[in-house]
């Protein structure tokens, strides 16, 4: 028997103008960069993908590399950055794992990703049958020698959370899901997880079906 899978890769991307992580201000320029972009008319969130059996039983583990080059402080950011979500979605527990190979998700750092304006990177993995299997997180503490503070890195924690829980990006500035990091926000809200239950909805949903099988992942947006 030969099974198949299927890679995603998200993306968060930054700015590196240098008032950018202080004050997130906007220039005027950025600014009409950023009304050029063709948005639909009603503010969205994406939903690109659902979790599988993974998620039988309301329960995803992750895992926080804890690597020598980051402090404590950044780790323990990240984690109240897996933690907001945790709260916030009645039905869905997330719980760490010691174990990198015994997790769904995995959170590591990278010191600086300076070939490229991006501030954390998902991949996810599907099955064959389109279900998500595994999530690989990327968090950069640095963008072309920028270092991010520990806020920004818990926003694009978050940001990327939300993709490993089957969200594409929203459409509009002003909410977690934007592309660009600082048109986004650093709060988990209720579009988000409306979102995050819709894409999951087989089981966070009201009539969830543990039957993962003969259902299909969900695709579409939700309106904000």
């Amino acid at each position: 028997m030969i099974s198949s899978s299927l890679a995603f890769v998200h993306t968060a991307d930054a700015s590196t103008d240098s008032d950018f992580f202080e004050d997130l201000e906007e220039s005027e320029e950025e600014e009409e960069d950023f009304e050029e972009q063709d948005f639909e008319e009603e503010n969205s969130i994406q939903i690109c993908c659902a979790w599988g059996n993974s998620l039988e039983d309301g329960r995803l583990t992750y895992y926080i590399d804890d690597d020598d080059d980051t402090s404590e402080e950044q780790q323990q950011e990240v984690r109240n950055a897996v933690q907001e979500w945790d709260t916030k979605i009645e039905p869905l527990e997330l719980e760490e794992e010691s174990s990198k190979k015994a997790s769904d998700i995995t959170i590591e750092f990278e010191d600086d990703n300076d070939q490229e304006e991006i501030a954390g990177q998902t991949i996810t993995i599907a099955n064959a049958y389109g279900f998500l299997v595994n999530a690989q997180i990327t968090i950069y503490t640095e963008v072309q020698e920028y270092e991010f503070d520990t806020t920004t890195i818990g926003q694009v924690a978050k940001h990327e959370m939300g993709h490993a829980l089957g969200l594409g990006h929203a459409n509009f500035d002003g909410n977690l899901m934007a592309e660009m990091v600082n048109y986004g926000t650093a709060t988990v809200s209720e579009c988000e997880i409306n979102a995050v239950i819709e894409a999951n909805y087989w089981k966070l949903g009201d009539n969830g079906d543990d039957n993962v099988d003969s259902d299909s992942p969900r695709y579409g947006s939700v309106t904000c």
